[in-house]
């Protein structure tokens, strides 16, 4: 069994985690719910092996984030879960780049939402614990050996950001100067939308076998969901070996990435180069037609978004018809690259709050928010916002001569769903069938059914896909068909992270 560790100073929280779960029929042990991060630290190290860590980010004594880093200096393995309030967005952001699996809103906390979330912890350790004996089986000489520990040398130093470090011998591994490419998916609500979330891993597992096996030198490390950090040789221009390596990542998939760097001239640096690699990628929210990205030492500094109280002092008086030239005139602050892609995300989203706060419910303008924060360039989030603002005006006009209610709608968009999923199925196709916006019915179809649409769909392609391995004879391309994959490969890979085997041996297994 996994063993979890709750950690929140709240009783009434803690209370309502563990009662959100059947422990034992999840394989999860419960070690215990503490108050503060010390307890939890203490109990953790008394244990020995903990797998999956639920705690709070703001608490007395020892926070959550302090927490979960002297948790992982004990476990890397470990999965995180934090919990935290609205206004702690930044820290929860914090706790994502420290490698944090998800974070939990207390005021939206919901038993189904948190149990799906720990049961993608469970099923990452699973993959992790898979990928463990595959790479066991296939290290075979001591220099993937020497790479491997390398690189987990690189995550402990890059995750404790140890400015002074001991480099012994990481040294030989980088041979200066060296290349930190923060490599970062493009378009990820677009793919997720298309194949699914777990279509993301199935990527970077690819890629990142791809590099190990056509490159003798450099190491490759996912952080985040999104993003992977590549540290490799540079033999002569910097964007030369990035078009290399541009080149060996389109051979594994179609989807887009920008590529930020820094070249790195003294190990010592190697936190610096990492950071800084980050921040290169970032700027593709500022140039979307480009892909490639130095890092760019800022001119001035940042300038702050603007506070709730100076966007209500501003937007009191102003006419719905005045609002985009309110908006011209901050894209102009925007553009000049002196605000940080976050900031100008939070001052969109406080935006659209202080417009329609008074007239909406907040539920439905956090669903907006999350959307609006979500956006890879700033001409989306500015078309983006422009469309929430106009979305939201009409919204409030239909609540008033509304005929169907939600539920009627998610009905229909069901009943279509099940009769449709094996062929080719859109958002936008469903969102037709009931007259509805593209973006209302995403959001709509998230909030009744609990996850995103085309990983409804896959459930109900993977049952179907069950049923004719088990009870046909058709091959394995003409199940995937019959599914609704247009793609075998695609489908096989699918079907295994899924079920855990082949669809070939899940028919020998179950036929028998």
């Amino acid at each position: 069994m996994y063993k979890v560790v709750i950690v929140d100073d709240e009783p009434i929280i803690r209370f309502g985690l563990k009662s959100s779960i059947n422990w034992e029929r999840e394989n999860l042990f419960l070690i215990g719910d503490f108050s503060n991060g010390k307890q939890a630290l203490e109990a953790i190290e008394a244990a020995g092996q903990v797998d999956i860590l639920i705690t709070d980010i703001k608490m007395p004594v020892m926070d959550g984030l302090t927490l979960m880093k002297k948790a992982l200096e004990i476990n890397p393995m470990l999965k995180v879960v934090l919990v935290s309030s609205y206004n702690e967005f930044d820290y929860a952001r914090e706790g994502l780049t420290y490698g944090a699996m998800d974070y939990i809103l207390k005021p939206t906390l919901e038993p189904e939402a948190f149990c799906e979330t720990i049961q993608k912890c469970v099923k990452k350790i699973v993959e992790e614990q898979t990928i463990k004996k595959k790479l066991d089986s296939v290290e075979r000489t001591n220099h993937f050996r020497e790479r491997k520990k390398v690189e987990q040398e690189v995550k402990r130093v890059l995750l404790q950001k140890h400015r002074e470090i001991n480099i012994g011998h990481l040294v030989d591994m980088f041979q200066t100067p060296f290349i930190v490419v923060c490599l970062k998916m493009k378009q990820i609500d677009k793919v997720e939308e298309e194949y699914g979330f777990l279509y993301k891993s199935l990527i970077f597992e690819e890629i990142q076998g791809r590099f190990y096996k056509d490159r003798e030198e450099g190491i490759s490390i996912q952080i985040g969901e999104s993003e992977l950090l590549f540290f490799i040789k540079n033999t002569c221009n910097p964007l030369t070996d990035i078009h290399r390596l541009k080149e060996e990542v389109e051979k594994e998939t179609v989807v887009s990435f920008s590529f930020g760097y820094e070249v790195v001239t003294d190990c010592k640096d190697l936190v610096i180069g990492y950071e800084r690699s980050v921040l290169a990628s970032q700027r593709h929210f500022f140039y979307q037609q480009t892909n490639t990205f130095v890092y760019k030492h800022p001119v001035e500094e940042f300038v702050h978004p603007l506070s709730l109280q100076e966007l209500k002092e501003l937007l009191t008086n102003v006419d719905m018809e005045n609002v985009p030239i309110f908006l011209d005139e901050r894209l102009k602050q925007w553009q000049s690259e002196q605000m940080k892609p976050a900031d100008i995300k939070k001052e969109a989203c406080d935006i659209l709050t202080t417009l329609f706060v008074e007239r909406i419910e907040y539920s439905f303008l956090i669903d907006r928010c999350t959307e609006i924060k979500r956006s890879e360039s700033l001409y989306d989030l500015y078309e983006y916002l422009l469309k929430e603002i106009a979305e939201c005006d009409q919204y409030i006009t239909n609540q008033k001569t509304k005929s169907n209610t939600d539920n009627e709608l998610l009905s229909k968009a069901l009943d279509f769903i099940h009769k449709h999923y094996t062929q080719e199925l859109t958002l936008q196709h469903v969102a037709d069938h009931i007259h509805i916006s593209r973006n209302y019915f995403s959001i709509l179809f998230k909030r009744f059914i609990g996850q995103n649409f085309i990983d409804y769909v896959i459930e109900l392609r993977i049952k179907k896909a069950r049923e004719l391995l088990i009870y046909t004879s058709l091959k394995v391309y003409e199940v995937a068909g019959n599914a609704g994959f247009n793609d075998v490969k695609y489908f096989s890979k699918l079907f295994k992270k899924v079920t855990g085997s082949s669809p070939g041996d899940f028919r020998m297994q179950h036929q028998k």
